[in-house]
C-alpha cells in the first residue's frame, strides 16, 4: 500500500465544521484524489497495477493498494522504494497543491499494517505515541520517523515492569504525525515490532483550575447559581404544571364546549353508561355519600376519614361523589408505599401531581459531589438533598398550585363561619340566575331577598369578588393513608401528608379526605390537627339484598337461577362480588365459583393466621388465641368484644385484637366510641372458618394445643395457692398455738383460707376439664393417624 497526505482536509474534532463547509467541492475532492494524485499505470516500473483506492478522511489521507510483477534484478526492498521514488517526482513535476490548505500532498510506502479505526475519541495529533518490545533508543526512532516531517522532541517514557517500552514522538505539523501513524503501525524493525497511536493531550482550563481549588469559595457560589435558576425558571414551570394538573387545563375530555358536543351527537345515538358506583345497586352508599357532599359544602376546616376495609368501594364512593369539583388532587398512597427506594417514592408523588421538571437524577450528582468534597476538604458543601427535603418541597410547591386554584386562597385570616356567609350568598346567587335562565328573563332586582342583591349593577362586579362557590374549592384526596405503617420512610410519610393536609386546612384552602382501611389513621392526624373532630364515615359490608342486585345486574336471572346460596357464602365484599362475576362469565358454575374463592380465602386466613413456616414473622396474637376467636365467630356473625377480652387466652389484653384487625383477619366494630363487637374480616371469611373446623386433624391439633396451654395456666395458679397455704401453715406453731396467740384460728386467716381452697378447687376442675379434653384431642389424632394409615 502506499499512503497519500493531504488529499483530504484534517478532522481535529467532532466540533469540526470545515467538513460541512467543504461539502459542496467534496466530490471534486474525490475525483482529484482518484486521477490526478495516484501516477497513472503506464508511467509505473515492474507492470504496477492499482488495486484500489481507500480514504482516510479523519487522518485527511488515502491508501492506495498496488500490486506489481517482482523483477529479478532487484530486491524487494528496492523494488518497493523504487515504486515510492515514482509517485514522489509524479507529485513534484505536477505540482499537485491542494486548494483547502494550499500544501502540497506526499506519497510514503506502507511499511506495517495500519490499524483503520474510526473512534469518535481519537483524532490526530502532533504527539504520537510509540511502542516497542526491544531496544531501538533515541537513534533508532530519529532515524524511523524523520522521513515523515521535522521532529520537535524524542522522550522515551520510564520503562514499567512486564509492560512494554514507550516513546513520544512530537513533530513540527500535524500532517507528519498522521503519515507516521498510517505507515509505521505494526511495523517491523530489525527485529521489533511497534504499534504507532495518537496521543491524547489534556488541556488545561484556567478557571476550572482555579475553581476546583477554592472549592470553600465555588461551591457555594455554584450551588446559589444553581438554586437561583431554579427558583426563576423551574419554579414557575413547576407550579403551572401542577396548577394545569389540577385545573385540567391541558384535559380536553373536561372542556365544555366538548361535553355538549358529545351529549348532543354521541349521546343521543348511545345508551348512556351507568356509573360504576350506581350499577353495583349498593342502597347502603347513599347516606354516606350525600353526608360526604354535604360536608364538601362547608368551609374546609377539618378532615374528613372515609374508613372501611379493604375492598368496600370507599375509593369508589368518594370519586363518585366528588366527580363534579372542578379542581381535584388525588394521591395514590399505595403507589408511594410500595416504592422500592427514596427515588422512586419521589418519582411516583411528583407524577400523581404534576411536579415537572423533577431532575432527580440531580441529586444524585450533588450527593456525589458532596461525598468527594468532604473527602477533599473535610467539610461538607450542603449540595445533597435530603428526602425529608426533598418531599417537603414537593408538597410546598403542591401547596402554591392548590391556593392559585382556590377562591379561599386570601381568606386565612377570615374565620369558617364569614366564610360560609359567603358561600351561601353564591349559592343564593348561583340559584336566582338559573330561575332567570329558566324563565328566559332577568328577575328584578326587588325580588332577590338578600343585602347583595338589592345593590346597584355598578357594585355587582365588586361584590362578585366577595363570592365563593364551594365547587371551586379544591378536593385533595389521599387515598391508602397508612396502608403500610412499617417500611424504610413509611412513618416519614404519612407524617408529612398529615402536616401538609393541616395547612392546607387550617387555612382554608382545599377540603381534604383520606382513604383508609387502618384503624389507627385517627392518631398521626390528631397530631398534624389537635383540638379539631374529624368528619368520620365508616363503610360496611352490602347487605344480602344488595348484593344479589348487583350480582343480577352483572348474570342473567333465567340462565343462573340459583344465586342466593352462593351469594350468601360470599357476602357483600365488593371485590369478592366482582371476582365470582367474573369467574361465572368466564364459563365456571355458580357453585365451582363460589368454591374456588372460598378455597383462597382458606388460604389466606391460614397463611395469615397459622403461618407456621415463617419463624420470623412477627405477630401481636397466638396461633390458639386466634382459633378461639375463630371457633366462635363460626358459630356467629358477631361476637362479644369484651367477652372475648376476659377470654383466660387473652386475659384482658387487647393488643392481640388489634393485630389480627390489621392482618384484615377480623372487623372491630365500635358503638360510642368503644369497640363492642368481632365481625370476620372479609364475610367470606366466616365460611372459610367453618371450612378449616371441618379438618378433624387440624382441629383436633390446635384445640390440644389451646387446653395444653391454659392446663399449664391453671396450674401455675394451684402452685401459687399452694405456696401461699404453705406460706400460712407456717403461723401454726408445733404446740397447736398460733403465731399471734391464742388456740384458735384467726378469724382473718380462717377466710383467707377458705378462699384459698375454693379456688384450688375450682382451678383442679378446669385443670381436669382439660386434661379430658386433651385426651380427647390425642385419641381424634391417634384414630385419624390409624385411619390414614
Amino acid at each position: 500500500m502506499l499512503y497519500f497526505d493531504n488529499a483530504y482536509p484534517l478532522k481535529m474534532g467532532w466540533m469540526d465544521v470545515r467538513y460541512t463547509l467543504l461539502r459542496p467541492g467534496w466530490k471534486s475532492l474525490e475525483r482529484k484524489a482518484k486521477n490526478d494524485l495516484v501516477p497513472p499505470e503506464s508511467g509505473m516500473p515492474f507492470h504496477f497495477k492499482i488495486g484500489g483506492i481507500e480514504p482516510r478522511l479523519k487522518d485527511g489521507g488515502m491508501f492506495v493498494h498496488f500490486s506489481y510483477v517482482h523483477p529479478s534484478s532487484y530486491t524487494t526492498k528496492e523494488a518497493l522504494k523504487e515504486i515510492e521514488s515514482r509517485c514522489e517526482q509524479h507529485l513534484m513535476s505536477h505540482g499537485h497543491y491542494m486548494w483547502f490548505n494550499f500544501q502540497k500532498v506526499r506519497a510514503f510506502l506502507v511499511k506495517g499494517s495500519p490499524f483503520l479505526e474510526d473512534m469518535a475519541s481519537r483524532y490526530p495529533n502532533k504527539r504520537i505515541r510509540v511502542e516497542y518490545s526491544g531496544d531501538l533508543g533515541v537513534e533508532g526512532l530519529y532515524t524511523l520517523f524523520r522521513k515523515y516531517g521535522k521532529i520537535v522532541d524524542i522522550v522515551q517514557v520510564p520503562p514499567v515492569k512486564d509492560m512494554p517500552k514507550q516513546a513520544i514522538v512530537q513533530y513540527s505539523f500535524m500532517r507528519a504525525s498522521t503519515s507516521a501513524k498510517n505507515c509505521l503501525h505494526g511495523a517491523e524493525v530489525n527485529g521489533v515490532q511497534i504499534s504507532v497511536t495518537y496521543e491524547r493531550t489534556l488541556k488545561g482550563n484556567v478557571i476550572w483550575t482555579w475553581l476546583s481549588n477554592h472549592p470553600r469559595l465555588s461551591v457555594p457560589l455554584g450551588g446559589f447559581a444553581v438554586a437561583g435558576v431554579s427558583y426563576i425558571i423551574f419554579d414557575p414551570v413547576r407550579v403551572f404544571s401542577m396548577h394545569a394538573k389540577i385545573t385540567q387545563l391541558f384535559n380536553v375530555n373536561e372542556y365544555p364546549i366538548l361535553k355538549w358536543l358529545r351529549k348532543e351527537t354521541v349521546g343521543r345515538l348511545t345508551r348512556a353508561p351507568v356509573d360504576s358506583l350506581q350499577a353495583t345497586g349498593w342502597r347502603e352508599r347513599e347516606e354516606e355519600e350525600e353526608k360526604l357532599r354535604v360536608w364538601l359544602r362547608n368551609p374546609p376546616e377539618t378532615f374528613a376519614i372515609v374508613q372501611g376495609p379493604r375492598g368496600s368501594g370507599k375509593t369508589d364512593m368518594v370519586e363518585y361523589a366528588v366527580k363534579e369539583k372542578k379542581h381535584r388532587v388525588i394521591i395514590r398512597c399505595e403507589e408511594l408505599a410500595n416504592a422500592r427506594s427514596e427515588g422512586e417514592i419521589l418519582t411516583t408523588l411528583a407524577k400523581q401531581v404534576g411536579y415537572i421538571p423533577l431532575f432527580q437524577f440531580m441529586n444524585t450528582l450533588n450527593n456525589m459531589m458532596d461525598m468527594a468534597i468532604t473527602a477533599t476538604t473535610g467539610q461538607k458543601a450542603g449540595l445533597s438533598a435530603t428526602f425529608e427535603g426533598q418531599l417537603k418541597k414537593i408538597l410546598d410547591t403542591l401547596t402554591i398550585a392548590i391556593q392559585q386554584a382556590s377562591p379561599t386562597s386570601d381568606m386565612s385570616n377570615v374565620s369558617p363561619e364569614a366564610i360560609m356567609k359567603k358561600i351561601e350568598l353564591t349559592l343564593e346567587e348561583k340559584a336566582r340566575k338559573a330561575v332567570e335562565s329558566a324563565k328566559d328573563g332577568p328577575l328584578p332586582v326587588q325580588s332577590i331577598d338578600t343585602k347583595q342583591g338589592r345593590k346597584a349593577k355598578k357594585d355587582k362586579t365588586k361584590e362578585q369578588t366577595k363570592w365563593c362557590d364551594p365547587e371551586d374549592i379544591p378536593v385533595v384526596i389521599i387515598d391508602g393513608y397508612m396502608s403500610r405503617e412499617k417500611g424504610p420512610h413509611a412513618k416519614e410519610l404519612w407524617t408529612f401528608l398529615a402536616d401538609w393536609a393541616a395547612v392546607l386546612v387550617e387555612n382554608h384552602v382545599a377540603h381534604v379526605i383520606f382513604i383508609s382501611n387502618n384503624v389507627a389513621t385517627a392518631k398521626p392526624l390528631s397530631k398534624a390537627l389537635p383540638n379539631m373532630t374529624f368528619e368520620t364515615i365508616v363503610l360496611s359490608d352490602a347487605t344480602l339484598e344488595s348484593a344479589m342486585e348487583f350480582v343480577r345486574k352483572h348474570l342473567d336471572k333465567e340462565e343462573y337461577p340459583n344465586l342466593i346460596q352462593p351469594v350468601k357464602t360470599i357476602g357483600g365484599r365488593l371485590t369478592d362480588l366482582e371476582l365470582f362475576v367474573q369467574k361465572v362469565k368466564a364459563g365456571m358454575g355458580p357453585e365451582d365459583a363460589m368454591n374456588d374463592i372460598l378455597g383462597r380465602a382458606v388460604i389466606e386466613v391460614r397463611k395469615s393466621a397459622f403461618d407456621f413456616d415463617n419463624a420470623d414473622k412477627k405477630q401481636n396474637w397466638t396461633a390458639i388465641q386466634f382459633w378461639t376467636v375463630m371457633k366462635l365467630l363460626a358459630k356467629s356473625e358477631a361476637v362479644s368484644f369484651d367477652e372475648l377480652k376476659i377470654h383466660p387466652l387473652f386475659k384482658n389484653d387487647e393488643s392481640p385484637f388489634g393485630g389480627m384487625e390489621q392482618a384484615e383477619l377480623i372487623t372491630i366494630h365500635h358503638r360510642n366510641g368503644r369497640p363492642y363487637a368481632v365481625r370476620p374480616g372479609k364475610p367470606i371469611y366466616r365460611a372459610a372458618f367453618q371450612e378449616i373446623l371441618s379438618d378433624d386433624g387440624f382441629a383436633a391439633v390446635m384445640d390440644l394445643e389451646a387446653s395444653t396451654f391454659l392446663e399449664k395456666d391453671e396450674s401455675i395458679k394451684v402452685a401459687k395457692w399452694e405456696a401461699e397455704l404453705r406460706e400460712l401453715s407456717n403461723l401454726l406453731h408445733q404446740d397447736g398455738s398460733w403465731f399471734f396467740g391464742g388456740g384458735r384460728v384467726p378469724r382473718e386467716v380462717d377466710v383467707r383460707i377458705k378462699w384459698l381452697m375454693n379456688k384450688l378447687a375450682e382451678s383442679h376442675a378446669k385443670i381436669e376439664q382439660y386434661e379430658q379434653e386433651m385426651a380427647k384431642s390425642k385419641k381424634q389424632i391417634a384414630s385419624l393417624r390409624v385411619n390414614g394409615g
